[in-house]
This record gives C-alpha cells, structure tokens and sequence, in this order.
C-alpha cells in the first residue's frame, strides 16, 4: 500500500506578492475549468 504523501500549505508563510500569485493562478486555473467543461445534453425521445 503507498503512503498517503501531504503538502504542509501554510499561506502565512508567503509574501503578499506571492499571496496574489497564488490567487492569479487559481483564478486563472478556475476560469479554466468553466471554458472547458462538458455540458451534458438532455436526449428526448423524440428525435
């Protein structure tokens, strides 16, 4: 069995500059998610 690895991510630790880069990216990586999501379409029996 693998051992469960985790990351110590403590904000405090990080400068304001790097506070806002974090959030950047995150943003960006969100606004991401939203363009390439796949949209399911409901199929009727009518067609």
């Amino acid at each position: 069995m693998k051992k469960e690895e985790k990351v110590d991510f403590d904000l405090s630790t990080l400068t304001l500059h790097e506070l806002i880069e974090v959030y950047n990216n995150i943003t960006d990586f969100i606004k991401y998610l939203d363009e390439s999501a796949i949209v399911e379409e409901e199929v009727s029996d009518d067609e």
